[in-house]
């Protein structure tokens, strides 16, 4: 009952905003002359889209922002769970309620689980949703992510590790022994300013990006009939792709670049000239930068060396298995993160869009694993130097 009223709260938040942003686009569109049935589609349509679906109207990329705020209201419904369960226990223990077997098991699964139905039943049958590879991958990290933030991490901002997160170190510990386990701890660290330093580079890529390429940005507005009305709308639209525009920026940076359309794939050490998507955004892909484009590739190895060994404190808490379980950690958020950058947006040559999946894996791990190995490396040379003095 906890996990199922839970459920139904999140449930409802998400049904209730994805039917009001439909009723205002029925409104906007009423001149089509829509029937009222469509809100319900539309609504569907976008919470599919928001679960990462790709949509049978031939878009592929989800909204960014949905998809976060999608994440969060389910992180919430599954941390209030755990929380109420937690209260629930110490009145077992008290003697006010009698014990259940598997009750937090029973309560996390439900509430996940009645979650889970109703995107499945919006996005799919109702809404526009494909039922393909990507978006199947897609929908997996959607539902992950919440439940293994909700289950390994703190009940609260500030808070040590929950019991279950202290379970699966116990485990490792079992398994593989205590330096795997503090290793693993100090790994997950490094992986925090690791994800902070990357997010601090594309967010300055991002921004040099658009100053540098503002004119082209301009003319790519002006072929509209209205350019102000276009430049607006579009703007907003851009800032709801506004993580994938992120990880598009990151994945250029590690050298993989970013398909434009099938005939364009933008890097740091090509020059490309074909015709790309009229969106303002796009225009600001540095087009020719054959001569120096190799340089940038160092930027993303430098900022995880310098976000892993950048301060004393964190030099004492890195070795080797720090640096195996962190890189391979890495990989696996990098390729969590670019399946949603990647994806159609229309017909023929847009049908390729976004970040090359395999590519960007490959790049973006190795970049971030090459510089914490090289961070390691050179504070170990650097207390070998200190020691010879």
């Amino acid at each position: 009952m906890i996990g199922a009223l839970e459920a139904l709260r999140a449930v409802l938040v998400l049904v209730l905003t994805v039917l009001v942003v439909a009723l205002a686009a029925w409104f906007v569109a009423i001149a089509q002359l829509q029937p009222l049935s469509a809100v319900v589609r539309w609504a569907g349509t976008l919470l599919g889209a928001a679960s990462g679906w790709e949509l049978g109207i031939g878009l592929g990329l989800p909204p960014s922002l949905l998809t976060v705020g999608l994440m969060c209201v389910m992180t919430s419904a599954l941390r209030r769970t755990r929380r109420a369960l937690a209260a629930n226990e110490q009145l077992v223990r008290a003697g006010t309620l009698p014990a259940t077997r598997y009750a937090a098991t029973v309560g996390m699964a439900t509430c996940l689980g009645a979650i889970v139905l109703v995107l499945l039943l919006a996005g799919l049958l109702v809404g526009a949703g494909t039922l393909t590879l990507l978006g199947s991958a897609r929908f997996i990290v959607v539902v992950s992510v919440p439940l293994l933030i909700a289950c390994l991490g703190p009940e609260r901002r500030g808070a040590p590790a929950g019991r279950w997160a202290q379970a699966l170190f116990d485990l490792v510990a079992t398994k593989a022994g205590d330096e795997w386990a503090d290793a693993l701890e100090s790994a997950l660290r490094v992986l925090r300013r690791v994800g902070l330093a990357v997010g601090i580079v594309a967010v300055l890529g991002l921004i040099v990006a658009l100053a540098t390429g503002w004119s082209s940005m301009a003319e790519a507005v002006s072929g509209y009939s209205r350019p102000t009305v276009a430049a607006v709308g579009l703007g907003f639209v851009q800032l709801l792709f506004l993580p994938t525009l992120l990880v598009i920026t990151v994945s250029w940076l590690s050298g993989a670049g970013v398909h434009l359309s099938t005939a364009a794939l933008a890097t740091p050490f090509s020059s490309q000239a074909a015709v790309v998507p009229a969106v303002p955004v796009l225009a600001a892909v540095p087009v020719d930068t054959a001569a120096w484009g190799w340089a940038v590739l160092v930027v993303l190895p430098l900022a995880v060396g310098v976000a892993t060994v950048g301060r004393s404190t964190w030099v004492e808490e890195v070795d080797w298995r720090v640096v195996v379980i962190s890189a391979g950690l890495g990989f696996v958020c990098t390729a969590a993160a670019v399946l949603f950058a990647a994806g159609p947006i229309g017909p023929a040559g847009l049908e390729t869009f976004g970040v090359p999946i395999g590519t960007a894996i490959a790049t973006i791990g190795g970049a971030a694993g090459a510089g914490t190995a090289a961070g390691w490396g050179l504070s170990l040379l650097a207390n070998r130097a200190s020691a010879d003095r």
